[in-house]
């Protein structure tokens, strides 16, 4: 798949809120079409810290890149903006009868930025560089360069080009990111750049490279171009896997997660034939087990009621796709070790069969949604995994029918469908209970009943709401934590409610419809990605990370269930 653009992106806000993303294992190139519009943002972020910020071209004398500056938006460049296309992400400008097509490649180790004229030019670029981590901004910074008759060099990394070099420093003062204003966040800093580069040039082409000395940086993910949609689904998969680690999203989450990584595996790896990445990743969260829980947060989050059971899950999902290998072997001690020590950690709790969890320690983390008693996604992940265990001849603390029956115990009957927590029982609609229909358990007249209202109250175009508009507690658009779990829609489901509706005999060629805007949001936000959240109010823009592992894990598995080819 190629993602093109032409004259839509010749303004700002359409310019400004199309991302582009290059990953390499500890690397990452990102930006707009039009510039930075994030602190997160920069052609070069090393080991988490932001190095090469950008470009200030000029062709002309005609500034073709739109930086922003404090309390100005900057799109005098766009104007000249022929067409947008990903990936590589290229850009060509129709300047004075001269048609400038540059167009840049990331490859872990090496930035690159190609400029081909047509017809004559004067090229004049300033590198924009400092040294700060992504999450902080600097003012006034002094990166420690040296310079050299080609460029120069600044921790680690050296910039070259093909044109003439002079060494002349100049700051850049108060460059703007304006989605850090629209986050709340503090959104000016300062730039530096330590010279400029300049010459004539006609009919010909120039590079610039910008390397690193390290040589930790592997695994480039090379930007491609795909022919379908599952295809692409795989090259965006890439970004996220980096060795026996799963990334959670980009750009605030670059780090492994424990929860999110026992999610994603399944869809990232597994569905892929990537055993033996797969066996990595689930072998170092088996690592970090401690008292039955496998942390959220690494090295020492170990407050999440999920996570050991996602982490099973995943398991089983990769005794499906390969049977009882040596690995399950291996794995079973581990299997018996979380059944025997999960329900008694205090995170999670044997009560009656079910499981009870401490405030705050399902995926529906914040204040806002605490979940506290029994909800209804754990439990029904702890009957299906003692069910497997059984079967397995895994000794289990509850016999997996005792567990089932207790489980009844969730059926609201007067709404139709499950309650979200039981003891206390809590009747809001939630998509929590697309989880049990997954798992396939559900008797048929409570599944159907069930699938009804989740598609009545919480099925947007782009995935499950986290709260039905109905409920007085709905917000249905992005506002902080508070709506973070109550009503923005989480497309990670999606893989879910599409196992629920095939297993309770929906077709798969009526399914896939479900599939079809979600696909389309790869054309937007964070191209060739699926977004974290989405409101849960139409227009249903998308919010959060720009792309988030399990969003594309779960859509790419649903869209494997939907057209066969897992």
């Amino acid at each position: 798949m190629v993602f093109r653009y032409g004259r839509e992106i010749r303004t700002p806000s359409s310019a400004g809120s199309l991302e582009f993303l290059i990953t390499g294992n500890n690397a990452y190139c990102s930006s707009t079409v039009s510039g930075n519009a994030r602190r997160y943002h920069g052609l070069f972020v090393l080991d988490g810290r932001l190095l090469l910020a950008g470009l200030d071209e000029r062709v002309n004398g005609i500034q073709i890149s739109a930086q922003q500056y404090e309390g100005a938006l900057n799109g005098d460049g766009l104007r000249f903006l022929i067409a947008f296309s990903a990936y590589p992400p290229t850009w060509v400008y129709g300047i004075d009868g001269v048609v400038l097509k540059k167009t840049i490649t990331f490859e872990g180790r090496r930035f690159r930025v190609i400029y081909e004229i047509n017809g004559e030019a004067d090229i004049w670029i300033r590198p924009l560089i400092t040294d700060r981590p992504v999450r902080e901004l600097a003012r006034n910074p002094s990166p420690q360069c040296s310079q050299n008759p080609a460029g120069f060099a600044w921790n680690n990394l050296r910039f070259e080009g093909d044109l003439s070099y002079e060494a002349k420093p100049e700051m850049y003062w108060n460059v703007w990111y304006h989605r850090e204003r629209e986050r709340g966040y503090d959104s000016a800093e300062d730039l530096f750049s330590p010279g400029v580069y300049s010459g004539l040039l006609r009919d010909t082409s120039v590079s610039f490279n910008c390397t690193s000395s390290k040589d930790t940086v592997l695994s480039p993910h090379h930007p491609v171009e795909q022919q379908n949609v599952i295809d692409h689904l795989e090259w965006a998969s890439e970004a996220f896997c980096k060795g026996d680690e799963i990334f959670a999203g980009y750009h605030w989450f670059c780090e492994s997660w424990g929860r999110d990584s026992a999610v994603s595996v399944t869809g990232l790896l597994v569905e892929r034939e990537l055993k033996e990445q797969a066996k990595s990743v689930l072998a170092r969260l088996a690592g970090w087990k401690r008292n039955g829980i496998i942390p959220n947060r690494f090295p020492d989050n170990y407050h999440a009621s999920d996570t050991s059971l996602w982490f099973i899950e995943a398991l089983f999902r990769y005794r499906q796709k390969w049977g009882d290998d040596l690995f399950i072997e291996q794995m079973m001690p581990v299997i018996e070790n979380i059944l025997a020590e999960y329900p008694s950690s205090g995170v999670a709790l044997l009560d009656d069969d079910l499981i009870t969890v401490a405030p705050q320690s399902t995926w529906m983390d914040t204040i806002f949604t605490p979940r506290k008693g029994k909800p209804v996604e754990i439990n029904a992940l702890w009957v299906h995994i003692l069910r497997e265990a059984g079967e397995m001849g895994i000794s289990t603390p509850v016999q997996p029918k005792s567990a089932l029956d207790a489980f009844q115990a969730f059926w609201n009957e007067e709404r139709g469908c499950f309650y979200d927590t039981i003891e206390p029982n809590d009747p809001s609609v939630r998509p929590n209970q697309i989880i049990p229909l997954a798992l396939g358990f559900i008797d048929q007249e409570r599944a159907e009943s069930a699938l009804k209202i989740v598609a009545r109250e919480l099925l947007t175009p782009y995935g499950l709401r986290s709260l039905s508009p109905l409920d007085e507690k709905y917000i249905g658009h992005f506002d902080g934590d508070r709506s973070y779990h109550n009503g923005c829609v989480w497309p990670w489901l999606t893989g879910h409610y599409c196992e629920a509706l095939i297993k309770n005999g929906v077709s798969k060629e009526r399914v896939a419809n479900v599939l079809t805007p979600v696909l389309f949001h790869l054309r937007e936000a964070g191209i060739g990605y699926i977004s974290e959240i989405f409101d849960g109010d139409p227009p249903y823009s998308p919010n959060g990370c720009i792309a988030q592992a399990w969003s594309v894990a779960e859509v790419a598995r649903a869209y494997r269930l939907c057209h066969g080819t897992s």
